[in-house]
């Protein structure tokens, strides 16, 4: 019978996914840890609140290796006062201090990128410094206001051996608090927080810092420009030379307690900003020894002492699966709490890794393994992607990858607005699910070339309204930062499209886009449109269709343009929006009769925008 329960045991511990280890109903008191204080000062509904809990003696870190959840773990189950638990775990944190040292004026280099030397935004050398014990920590965001209760659970060698009670008390908060960013499944081609509020991503990528001195303070900067033009979404690396945790050793992340300070500041930033957050947690350069190449210097790598022989093995090794898991938890842990997470995107261009053409299938079910894990342990329930180089990939057709994120760089040749719809569509079409154009460009050497072919940003403008207009998800992202948009200062190209995109709804079932809605009419032959049709409203987006970064010259003004749009007989307002500065040019009050919208378009140039609703 004994040898029958340690079997039972075995398979209770290894056959489900959400690892809280196996409970002993009646735990022995180890008296391991100090009483658990509440780090946050005045505990606020809908802001982070933080747990600690010291060690009376030093020995977890000293006996073993604390970011091995096998090894020891502390669980945490939070009572909030209508009785709904959150359960997470806590994660081995060193308290770190940062500042900017303005005195240390060292000129930076550019850490993969384009480092800024304006005099007007702040320089310096970024110090962190390490402070206190080491100890584990929890976060959660609390969303009712009131008594909490909560019991920490610790397991060692994952028998539970101790158990933490305690309570705080919750402050209401006036703050409009619209939850996690989920897909719309009415239609499943957009976003909805969890009230039913749209949400449409305007932003780009900020995937690292590329300032050698300034370090994290790059996000200061970044984030403060995008917000004053209204975006609302950034991608970010969990790059090796940025914020990557498995850095120092593939299993052990204490050396790199600095960088995970740094993204710990760069997320609180992002709230701030209210910038959402797709958090990529691998780049192929890892295990590529191809393309951007850093598998020779790779921790995994046996011969730095890992336990890979190929990059490949990191997909297939159940001992690998085990400790990226333990990674995984420990990011829920940290950083899953935060109101400016958007997604998990498992890796960047996963294609490009050593192997995965002939290795698809393991790629993908390795995608299937761990985008589960994430969904059994992520208290909150976040979205979940990959990405390709391309637009497809198999691990897209995973019901636990909840959205498309596609990459492109041909456009230097082809118009966006002409083409980029119909890519859209068509990768919505084989995979039924959101497809946000997470990269776009038209130069996929640097931002300089991509400048100097488009010194107007009409491929980034084309690109935005392309993505929310033509069946995306929300604006494709451009990928130079560094090197484009900030050093040419081209941010105000995001303002109109994010501008109207904060008027849109896009939730319902009666989805329909203009372009493939019969009777839709233009008078004029080389104007085209792009937008959705619902039973009360109409999003429109005329443009040029001779129009594109390479033909700009000469597009003449357009008067006297017709547009005529099937929809429901009643009196609406029509409202006409510059697609630059997201400025009204004009409203009014709109008729339709005979189930017929007939609008006559202001003159335009370029492009217009419109809403009847």
């Amino acid at each position: 019978m004994k040898n029958a329960r340690f079997v039972l045991l075995m398979l209770i511990l290894f056959s489900g996914t959400a690892l809280w280890g196996c409970q002993d109903p009646t735990p022995k008191k180890s008296d391991i840890f100090k009483d658990p204080i509440v780090v946050t000062p005045n505990p606020t509904q809908y802001q982070k609140l933080e747990l600690a809990l010291y060690e009376k003696e030093e020995t977890i870190a000293k006996d073993g290796n604390p970011y091995d959840y096998d090894y020891f773990k502390v669980i945490g189950e939070f009572t909030s006062p209508s009785g709904k638990v959150t359960t997470i775990p806590a994660f081995w944190y060193q308290h770190a201090t940062i500042f900017l040292n303005e005195a240390d004026q060292t000129p930076p280099y550019g850490i993969s990128g384009v480092a800024s030397t304006d005099p007007n935004e702040p320089q310096g050398r970024e110090i962190v410094t390490p402070v206190g014990t080491p100890h584990y920590r929890f976060r959660i965001l609390p969303t009712e206001a009131g008594s909490w209760t909560f019991r920490l659970k610790v397991f060692q060698d994952k028998v539970e051996t101790e158990t933490l009670n305690g309570s705080f008390n919750v402050s209401p908060s006036s703050e409009t608090y619209k939850g996690v960013i989920r897909v719309d499944e009415s239609n499943k081609r957009t976003f909805v927080y969890e009230n039913g509020d749209s949400f449409i991503p305007v932003g780009q990528n900020v995937a690292w810092y590329t300032s050698s001195t300034r370090r994290s303070v790059d996000y200061d900067v970044w984030f403060e420009n995008m917000n004053e033009v209204s975006m609302n979404i950034a991608r970010i690396w969990l790059a090796t030379w940025g914020f990557a945790l498995h850095w120092g050793e593939y299993d052990n992340f204490s050396s790199r307690y600095s960088h995970m300070a740094r993204l710990d500041r760069v997320v609180e930033l992002a709230e701030n900003f209210d910038i959402k957050i797709i958090l990529v947690l691998i780049n192929h350069g890892q295990f590529s020894s191809i393309v951007n190449p850093e598998w020779e210097s790779n921790p995994w790598n046996v011969a730095n002492g890992g336990i890979l022989e190929h990059p490949l093995q990191f997909f297939t090794s159940n001992e690998a699966k085990r400790v990226y898991k333990n990674q995984l938890l420990y990011i829920i842990a940290r950083y899953g709490y935060t109101k400016s997470l958007f997604s998990w995107e498992l890796f960047n261009e996963v294609d490009y890794v050593d192997g995965a053409a002939l290795g698809s299938l393991v790629v993908r079910n390795w995608h299937d393994e761990m985008a589960t894990f994430l969904k059994a342990n992520d208290p909150y329930h976040h979205m979940v992607t990959t990405s390709y180089k391309g637009s497809t990939g198999s691990a897209f057709n995973l019901s636990s990858i909840d959205f498309v994120s596609a990459h492109s760089y041909d456009y230097a040749e082809k118009g966006i607005l002409n083409n980029l719809p119909e890519v859209l569509n068509s990768v919505f079409a084989q995979y039924d699910k959101p497809v946000l154009q997470a990269e776009l460009g038209i130069n996929w050497q640097n931002g300089i070339s991509s400048y100097r072919a488009d010194p107007n940003g009409y491929s980034i403008r084309q690109g935005l309204w392309a993505g929310i207009m033509g069946g995306g998800a929300g604006g494709a992202m451009n990928w130079w930062w560094d090197s484009q948009i900030h050093p040419y200062n081209l941010y105000y190209l995001y303002q109109g499209a994010a501008t109207f995109a904060s008027h849109m709804n896009l939730s319902g079932s009666d989805y329909s886009q203009l372009t493939k809605v019969s009777g839709v009419t233009v008078n004029r032959t080389n104007v085209r449109y792009l937008g959705y049709r619902f039973d009360n409203r109409i999003y429109g987006y005329l443009y040029d269709g001779s129009w594109t970064h390479r033909n700009y010259d000469n597009i003449l003004t357009k008067n006297g343009v017709i547009m005529e749009i099937p929809f429901a007989s009643g009196t609406y307002t029509l409202t006409y929006y510059d697609p630059l500065n997201g400025n009204v040019i004009a409203q009014s009050e709109l008729s339709v009769n005979n189930n017929k919208a007939i609008l006559t378009v202001p003159g335009f140039q370029y492009d217009i925008a419109f809403i009847v609703e």
